[in-house]
């Protein structure tokens, strides 16, 4: 699936967003999408939270680390290759300055007593935000009781430990068997001129 540029946003603009998000993404996923939600859904309504969805449900199916390839999929709806190129290492600059950074004092740091609760509460508040946003972005694509049956055994097909991309594959084709509306109600709208 080849995203459509929607929105064109000024490079440097778009540059700075994402090196914001990216300054503060700590903790995975779930929190550079809370930031997406807030920065470009909310405050700025470059995107919307169905593009959000779909971004993440696209890059699933992708190896390697999600949020990087959501950055570059939602920067490519927001301003082309180009845009999608400079958001990119705009989102990243900031993690690899720091781990190079962390890095040349790792002795140091782990030696800290004060660390190891440190990271249980920074652990905990990523939990939080991802399940915040698990939930609004539930609440504004899940609306059809069979969805709900879908993230439910998606849920349940995670906590057991399948593979992501058997989980969105099987999701896709259950969506295409369960969620397609019948072939002659198609055919009755499209005579009788109805969308």
């Amino acid at each position: 699936m080849r995203p459509t540029p929607l929105h064109r946003v000024p490079a440097l603009r778009l540059g700075w967003l994402f090196l914001r998000i990216g300054a503060t993404a700590y903790g995975g996923i779930g929190t550079t999408l809370a930031l997406i939600e807030r920065e470009l859904v909310t405050q700025r309504g470059l995107l919307t939270r169905a593009e959000v969805t779909e971004a993440l449900a696209v890059t699933q199916l992708l190896p390697g680390a999600h949020s990087p390839q959501v950055i570059a999929y939602l920067a490519y709806k927001l301003g082309g290759w180009s845009g999608s190129a400079r958001a990119t290492v705009a989102f990243l600059l900031p993690s690899a300055l720091l781990m190079v950074l962390l890095a040349a004092a790792y002795v140091t740091t782990t030696a800290l007593p004060a660390l190891g609760p440190a990271v249980h509460g920074l652990t905990a508040a990523v939990v939080g935000i991802l399940l915040a946003t698990t939930y609004r972005l539930g609440q504004s694509n899940i609306k059809v009781p069979l969805t709900w049956g879908i993230a439910l055994m998606a849920f349940v097909g995670a906590f057991l430990g399948f593979g992501v991309a058997l989980i969105v594959v099987t999701a896709g084709l259950l969506g295409i068997i369960l969620l397609s509306p019948p072939r002659a109600a198609q055919d009755q709208q499209r005579q009788e001129g109805q969308p």
